[in-house]
């Protein structure tokens, strides 16, 4: 058996993530993250409980594999994901740093978005409620916090821009 170096190949596509599985993974988010809220009008329908024991675990998962496919496809050809985002608004939230004194908040780019996805610490789902706990109607908004350099930031991802941006990338 021997390895085939595609290292320096114009043909390496890295982890070859196929367009039709980033639509795929994006649909999905996409259906979860706005079937969430639907089903409050639901009543007393066993999809309650099942949303409140996969809806965010399957919503961060799905997010991390689109953040994972983007970057090493942004990595392996940036000229492609550069052309393929130009005129695209790719504001997908806010960034801030914490702990600082004077509050500092700045635009959220798609691939820094997807670098705070891959490198969080923390991830909080907004929901509808005012007393929110796992599991209830959300919004389609997600919350990161990590630390970078030692100065702790959050990363507000609005997710039907994340979804818009990463589309372009297909």
């Amino acid at each position: 058996m021997a390895e085939l170096d595609l290292r320096k190949s114009p043909w390496n596509d890295g982890l070859g993530i196929s367009g039709d599985f980033l639509n795929h993974q994006l649909y999905l988010l996409g259906c979860m993250v706005h079937a969430s809220a639907a089903f409050e009008s639901l009543g007393n329908h066993p999809l309650l409980d099942l949303r409140q024991q996969f809806q965010e675990t399957e919503i961060g998962r799905v997010l991390l594999i689109i953040a994972v496919a983007v970057r090493n496809a942004m990595d392996q050809n940036p000229s492609r994901a550069k052309y393929w985002l130009e005129g695209v608004e790719d504001n997908v939230g806010t960034l801030n740093e914490l702990g600082s004194k004077k509050k500092t908040e700045s635009v959220l780019i798609f691939r820094e978005a997807c670098n705070k996805l891959i490198h969080c610490l923390s991830i909080n789902f907004h929901y509808v409620s005012e007393n929110p706990k796992r599991g209830m109607a959300m919004f389609p908004l997600v919350h990161l916090y990590g630390m970078k350099e030692k100065k702790e930031w959050k990363a507000t991802i609005d997710i039907n821009k994340f979804i818009n941006a990463a589309s372009q990338l297909t």
